[in-house]
């Protein structure tokens, strides 16, 4: 009996490491490659966003700092990579309407928002009272770890077996 347990718990676990059922593997995304990432183990992906076009993925990597990784969606070229010195709060981060300006929040307390052009790089801060957004109280909330497209057609997730990696699956 012991074993027919076993059996079944390990298949229903190898059932989840290949994402979700209807679901089939496309791609692995590696972290990037960057200056000073020797520390393999403090780029671990820790939240996931997609913009609402969903032309772009913003991966954030890091612990104290955090580095960021805008991709093109769904062909996952690598547009930029951004080291912030805070530690980024994904889950208050949100694009504007046309996918172009990235609001980031990279302080859970400070009212400021840093904004990135995804098309050309370009940074500045700005108060969060110039955001399209405003200033609303917000209470800290996990960054995505795990996601689908808007029409389902994919489903994004951090790997189980190595932190640091993105699985990407089609439907199938």
């Amino acid at each position: 009996m012991k074993h027919l347990i076993f059996i079944i718990l390990l298949l229903f676990s190898v059932s989840l490491s290949f994402g979700q059922k209807g679901y089939s593997l496309l791609t692995t995304v590696p972290p990037p490659h960057f200056k000073n990432n020797s520390n393999e183990k403090d780029y671990r992906l820790n939240g996931l966003l997609l913009s609402p076009g969903g032309k772009f993925l913003v991966l954030d990597y890091g612990r104290k700092a955090s580095t960021l990784a805008i991709f093109s969606f769904p062909d996952f070229d690598l547009k930029e990579v951004h080291r912030i010195e805070k530690t980024v709060e994904l889950s208050q981060t949100y694009f504007d309407n046309n996918d172009t300006l990235l609001y980031l929040k990279e302080d859970r307390y400070a009212p400021d928002y840093m904004v990135i052009n995804v098309y050309n790089g370009r940074k500045m801060n700005v108060n969060c009272e110039r955001t399209p957004r405003g200033c609303p109280s917000q209470a800290a909330g996990f960054a995505k770890i795990r996601m689908y497209s808007k029409d389902k057609k994919y489903l994004i997730q951090r790997s189980k077996d190595n932190k640091s990696m993105l699985e990407v699956f089609k439907k199938d």
